[in-house]
């Protein structure tokens, strides 16, 4: 998951600081747990390194799971603007 997300960022020339893993159990319950890093995501190992450790802070898991995700936020280019959506009118 989290190499999808940085193949996607890499893509588009951006980058993130927080780290967001998504956690929703079969019963339908969610946890979400994250982390916003000063210096940014830079790579992906630094990506897949912080969605492990939130994982770690809720496993083991005491009920089925039914979706895991992985998010970055905070983005900014490559030159350190941050990104903001603009919607056409």
């Amino acid at each position: 998951m989290a190499e999808k997300v940085w193949r996607y960022c890499e893509a588009h020339d951006i980058t993130g600081k927080t780290v967001t893993v998504k956690i929703k159990y079969s019963d339908f319950t969610q946890a979400t747990r994250s982390k916003t890093l000063v210096s940014g995501i830079t790579s992906v190992e630094m990506l897949i390194d912080a969605a492990e450790i939130l994982l770690a802070s809720v496993f083991p898991f005491k009920r089925p799971i039914r979706l895991v995700g992985v998010t970055l936020s905070s983005l900014s280019n490559e030159g350190g603007q941050t990104s903001q959506l603009e919607l056409g009118l």
